[in-house]
């Protein structure tokens, strides 16, 4: 479980994606999605999709990007334009306009049924590996701030990404060694 019960009783399950292993994805050309749009969610659709299952991803030319399985539309993906633009404090996310989505996230509702899905989106024609390695290992780093104080008093503060634990794997990994 990657987290819930949440108020309104649904749980999220799946492969975690820590961040160290998202900038890494990105850092190939992958994209992230963590749900779809819930007002735009097919329920009927998307009560069928499991994990490692491989959805189309298709920008509409307009402004948003939907996940489709075979003619089905099952929800728009919560991209806006300005995911992919540079901000001050922020790289662009690579554009893809017409990929696929990797499902590594569902969504389920109190009574059980997949209600929403989320997951790694990759251009059309990018090999999709199974989903125990989809998610690259990654090792849980903090930011921190470390202080020196001079005789004389002045003080001289260093940033730096202190490592807590031991490198984290994968769902797949944690539970079936591989």
């Amino acid at each position: 479980m990657l987290s819930g019960p949440h108020k309104d009783g649904s749980t999220h399950i799946g492969v975690r994606v820590l961040p160290d292993a998202a900038t890494q994805l990105r850092a190939a050309n992958h994209n992230l999605v963590n749900k779809m749009y819930d007002r735009s969610v097919d329920r009927e659709a998307v009560a069928s999709v499991r994990v490692g299952d491989v959805l189309d991803v298709r920008f509409d030319g307009d402004r948003s990007w939907w996940a489709w399985r075979d003619e089905v539309r099952l929800g728009r993906l919560t991209w806006t334009l300005s995911n992919f633009e540079a901000k001050d404090w922020r790289d662009a996310n690579p554009r893809i306009d017409d990929g696929t989505l990797q499902v590594i996230r569902l969504v389920i509702d109190a009574g059980g049924s997949v209600v929403n899905v989320g997951g790694i989106v990759r251009r059309r024609g990018v090999s999709i590996p199974p989903v125990k390695d989809a998610v690259p290992d990654a090792v849980v780093t903090v930011p921190t701030l470390r202080a020196r104080v001079d005789s004389d008093g002045t003080v001289h503060i260093a940033s730096e990404a202190a490592r807590v634990g031991r490198p984290q794997r994968s769902f797949w990994r944690l539970r079936f060694g591989r």
